[in-house]
């Protein structure tokens, strides 16, 4: 609920510091939705929902938004990638489901 997505080392014997990575620009707000990620099939990407309407899919090595997508009109609460293609689906509170294509 922090605005953040992190990418967390889990390993037994990790070092201290768990966090490898952090990924701004996806928002929470009053609603507090549970909004989920996922990884590209290459692990290249990892994509969001927000709660201000938005798909937010970062570059994970350089932490850099990719693609910023609108579409809907409510929280996008899920994000997934397809196993094989470069193609993006999400679902929102607005009981809407959007497929879109991307640059692989």
């Amino acid at each position: 609920m922090d605005n953040e997505l992190r990418i967390w080392d889990i390993r037994p014997f990790a070092p201290v510091q768990r966090c490898i990575k952090v990924f701004y620009g996806a928002s929470n707000n009053f609603e507090n939705s549970l909004i989920k990620c996922n990884w590209s099939p290459d692990g290249t990407m990892v994509a969001s929902g927000s709660a201000d309407r938005y798909v937010y899919v970062w570059d994970t090595t350089t932490r850099e938004i990719k693609y910023r997508l609108p579409g809907h009109s409510g929280c996008v609460n899920e994000v997934d990638f397809h196993p094989k293609e470069p193609i993006i689906g999400s679902c929102s509170s607005d009981k809407k489901v959007y497929v879109g294509e991307i640059d692989s």
